[in-house]
């Protein structure tokens, strides 16, 4: 009789539990699986493509959840694409399939005196696309340690982690697995921390735009209101202005909102239909930015409601008249050495629009 090896790997991502699956079974027989036909022959696994970025080590200050700072020097290490096939045998959610998994290594250097515990530090990264969406990372727990494990790509990736603890002077590396759509190219690895943000290009990504508008492009557009009804809109961006924070000197900001870097983002909508419609549209408007955040306007409380100056909004005491338009002007906060790459229009219930932020 003869004993197969099992691997059960569980991949677990945001929003999504999946097992790959490889060499499993005991069938108590030679030549047959357990269903008792022929076993399949093993999928060979394909070579990943090697994509160029760049690599420089970046010095940051990481807190820690006590508090506790640590001296860290930070960089992408490598980046490869893989194919399909490597995730062929994994079950995944319907939202995954078609996605292209791809590997990056990182590094996390312990350049201060006292012991890190590195583990969290390497999850600071992203692989992020010319939009300004980042890839979905997946983590994998390996079920039975004593499993042969693989040779391919995926599995030689999962396989290298980060140790607990870092002593001062030590390097550690990281593998983490990013699923992306096929056809999309990654255009920076980014990592955030308290300290900052830090951004590395990766060559050719910048120029994957498709999908994203030119910049002050009128598009159509449905948004919904209160009621459920829609309504033709005629959308156009009309400037994304990077400003100085002092123009939010009469408001009550904390530290880490007076360090960000402050974006005034004006739109002009033209009511389409045949009836009137409530001006509530800026609530739709959100920055994607290099590092992969999502930036939505910042609330902010004034008498009379007024909007800070130079961030003035053209909108009717009542309603928007079929045939008529309204600009409104929102205020935005980006993390410092961050900025916006699209702005966007994401309407409930209705396909958003993307724009490239000149």
């Amino acid at each position: 009789m003869q004993r197969a090896k099992c691997r059960i790997t569980t991949i677990a991502g945001a929003g999504l539990v999946a097992l790959l699956l490889t060499g499993c079974g005991d069938s108590g027989q030679t030549g047959k699986n357990a269903s008792g036909d022929k076993p399949k022959a093993t999928r060979a696994a394909s070579p990943a493509t090697p994509l160029r970025l760049d690599t420089s080590a970046r010095q940051v200050k990481y807190t820690d959840t006590e508090e506790k700072a640590f001296d860290l020097k930070v960089a992408p290490v490598s980046l490869t694409r893989g194919t399909d096939t490597d995730v062929a045998d994994v079950r995944l959610e319907d939202g995954m399939k078609g996605m292209v998994p791809h590997y990056l290594t990182v590094s996390v250097a312990n350049s201060g005196t006292a012991t890190f515990d590195a583990g969290t530090a390497p999850s600071r990264f992203a692989l992020v696309l010319a939009d300004g969406f980042r890839g979905q990372r997946m983590s994998f727990f390996h079920t039975n340690p004593l499993g042969k494990p693989g040779t391919g790509p995926l599995e030689t990736c999962t396989g290298t982690n980060a140790p607990t603890n870092l002593a001062a002077g030590q390097t550690a590396l990281e593998c983490q697995v990013v699923m992306l759509p096929k056809d999309a190219k990654p255009a920076t690895v980014s990592y955030r921390d308290d300290s900052g943000t830090q951004i590395w290009k990766v060559e050719g990504g910048d120029a994957d735009d498709s999908g994203i508008l030119p910049a002050g492009r009128p598009a159509e557009a449905t948004w919904t209101g209160s009621d459920g009804k829609g309504f033709p809109l005629t959308v156009t961006p009309k400037s994304v202005r990077k400003v100085g924070i002092d123009a939010l000197a009469g408001y009550d900001l904390d530290a880490g909102e007076k360090d960000a870097d402050l974006y005034f983002v004006t739109f002009e909508y033209r009511n389409k239909g045949t009836t009137e419609l409530a001006p509530s549209m800026d609530d739709a408007v959100v920055l994607r930015t290099e590092a992969g955040q999502r930036v939505s306007q910042m609330l902010l409380i004034s008498i009379g409601g007024a909007k800070p100056e130079g961030c003035a909004s053209r909108v009717p005491d009542g309603m928007v008249q079929p045939g008529r338009t309204v600009q409104q002007c929102g205020v935005y906060l980006v993390d410092k050495g961050d900025k916006p790459v699209t702005v966007n229009f994401t309407p409930k219930r209705a396909k958003p629009l993307a724009w490239r932020v000149s």
